[in-house]
């Protein structure tokens, strides 16, 4: 464990929001979600150091997905194709022309395949050995293993680097988005999607909604502190909207609160049960629909320019 001062100005001045633990898998130990009083940066401090944090990253951590080919079952591709089609629209409706991207994080590079089939050149950089290698040898990817500084990449590069649900878990963002600036070509874009803490989900499940995923995410960004992380590492502020999570979020969320607030196990499974049904899901879809039309969903996605000066 590592103490740390605030990534954004500096101060070692912080407020305590909660205590939490790893809702998701069970690890072990618990960690204290800040808030700087200087700011409004939001951080787990103290947090797991760069050689720790890999214990957390269990081998079913979520975005670590096998091929969409490989599913087995029809309904979970057709799932996971829709959502590639959603991700692939959110970047064609700002960057009409196909050209040089990376991905940084790609995971098991199944949104690579995505932007490669679209026209794409493509690039990435993982984390993970395991994820990064089952990028190159099932999809036949160039994918860099490690952070993003160890790609080494030249000046001026691409022309879109994402960071789909990424940047809350480096430990270094402002070196990062100074390092996306310089391998982007001046006028190019960056995407960051991630955990919206202004969400309706924050407020209502409190230190239980899932986009905290403690400790994996040490950081979570309000839009007024992005906006001033980016302003600072070569970056002008672009369109966001919120996107995706939806209702398979919100009953993650809620499945986090039942688990620490209702003993009753069958209650749990009762409640989990009706949320997961079709008639819910389809129920809820124009109430999610209207709250990320207000910016209050769970997800946001955030465009940025390279600055040309």
């Amino acid at each position: 464990m590592e103490h740390t001062p605030c990534a954004l100005c500096g101060a070692d001045d912080s407020e305590e929001l909660f205590v939490g633990r790893d809702e998701w898998y069970g690890g072990d130990g618990t960690f204290r979600t800040v808030r700087c009083r200087q700011c409004g940066l939001i951080y787990v401090n103290p947090r797991p150091d760069p050689q720790t944090i890999g214990r957390y990253y269990p081998d079913e951590y979520a975005p670590y997905f096998i091929a969409v080919a490989d599913e087995p079952s029809w309904w979970q591709r057709f799932n996971r194709r829709l959502a590639l089609r959603k991700r692939l629209q959110l970047v064609q409706r700002q960057l009409s022309q196909p050209g040089r991207v990376l991905d940084v994080g790609c995971a098991t590079g199944s949104f690579l395949v995505a932007l490669r089939e679209a026209g794409w050149q493509v690039q990435g950089v993982e984390f993970n050995p395991q994820a990064a290698a089952y990028a190159r040898q099932r999809h036949g990817l160039d994918v860099v293993t490690g952070t993003l500084a160890d790609g080494r990449f030249p000046d001026n590069q691409f022309d879109l680097v994402v960071f789909w649900d990424v940047l809350e878990h480096v430990h270094q963002p402002r070196q990062t988005l100074e390092e996306a600036a310089r391998i982007t070509k001046p006028g190019g874009w960056l995407l960051l999607v991630l955990p919206n803490p202004d969400s309706l989900e924050a407020r209502w499940f409190g230190q239980y909604w899932a986009g905290w995923d403690t400790p994996r995410h040490l950081y979570v960004y309000s839009l007024d502190v992005l906006h001033r992380f980016l302003s600072e590492t070569g970056w002008q502020m672009g369109p966001t909207s919120c996107i995706t999570g939806r209702i398979w979020l919100f009953n993650l969320s809620l499945e986090h609160w039942l688990q620490n607030r209702v003993r009753n196990g069958r209650v749990r499974q009762l409640i989990m049960l009706v949320m997961r049904s079709l008639p819910i899901r389809i129920l809820s879809l124009p109430v999610f629909m209207l709250i990320e039309r207000l910016q209050k969903g769970s997800v946001m996605a955030v465009f940025a320019r390279r600055s040309v000066s």
